[in-house]
């Protein structure tokens, strides 16, 4: 998220004389992203609280909420959203729509919460995607995209979403992964969509009621997952976006067709391209 407290990449070890006893910097812990009931279990490491109930962070927190909440997940638009717009000044927001269709109607009354938190709509790649980002952004809400493999349906919508974020000049909020990648874009900077849209599992990680890892969330190691599709042979091998795609797409099924994701990423970098040509051509006065 983009305003919450994610975990800072470890910086990479400096090369030391064998001599030197100096111990490697030990990896950052992925934050978790644990239920309501169990978060007392947690306490004392970063955490997303998840919950589909507004009443449960002012229930459980008090009018304190603790140091390593990063942020809390809101599964669903349809609640009562009162107690949290009258709880918690600061604490960031991510709510989760899983249908956009469906949830489109409850945008409104969430507005009010951005009177106290900062707030992002996570909207599902399923139909009504492109509505349901139009009207967040209107509202004045940061937006991210969430989820593998959209249908084509998904895609279009997508698309069509993109094009509203770059050419609507009264757009304020990011949208996820689209802002970050036009930046990578434009200045030629690495980035990974496993992290912009939250699904290393090096970085962030799901806890279950029972208190384990979450199934399905994702492949163990990116890295691996990578190297395991490009061993395959498949269409990875000569796509000219797996440095910031890293296989995102392709799971959890390895033959998933990118065709309409490469269309949706070409737009990116031809919106990258347009946007150098016109910094080209009306450079920085010096004051």
């Amino acid at each position: 998220m983009s305003h919450a407290n994610e975990p800072p990449t470890p910086p990479a070890a400096d090369a030391l004389p064998e001599s030197t006893s100096v111990a490697a910097t030990p990896p950052t812990p992925p934050v978790l992203i644990v239920p309501a009931a169990l978060f007392a279990r947690f306490s004392g490491q970063p955490t997303i609280l998840s919950t589909s109930d507004p009443a449960a962070p002012p229930a459980l927190f008090g009018t304190d909420p603790p140091a390593d909440l990063s942020f809390i997940q809101l599964n669903g638009l349809t609640g009562d959203m009162a107690p949290l717009a009258h709880w918690g000044n600061g604490v960031p927001l991510d709510l989760v729509m899983s249908d956009p269709l469906a949830e489109l109607p409850f945008l409104y009354r969430c507005a009010d919460l951005l009177a106290r938190h900062p707030v992002r709509i996570t909207i599902a790649f399923r139909p009504g995607l492109g509505r349901a980002v139009k009207l967040a952004l209107s509202l004045g809400f940061a937006v991210r995209l969430h989820g593998h493999q959209p249908t084509t349906e998904a895609l279009a919508e997508a698309r069509q979403a993109l094009a509203d974020y770059l050419h609507n000049p009264t757009v304020a909020q990011p949208v996820e992964p689209f802002h970050s990648l036009l930046i990578s874009f434009l200045h030629a900077t690495p980035v990974q969509l496993w992290s912009l849209l939250e699904r290393d599992p090096a970085r962030v990680r799901e806890i279950d009621e029972r208190g384990e890892p979450a199934p399905g969330q994702g492949p163990t190691s990116v890295a691996a997952f990578r190297a395991a599709l490009l061993a395959a042979g498949g269409e990875c091998c000569d796509c000219r976006y797996l440095s910031r795609c890293d296989g995102y797409f392709k799971w959890p099924r390895g033959d998933y067709a990118c065709t309409g994701v490469k269309r949706l990423l070409g737009d990116i970098e031809a919106a990258a391209s347009a946007l150098q040509a016109d910094l080209d051509a009306h450079p920085a006065t010096p004051s």
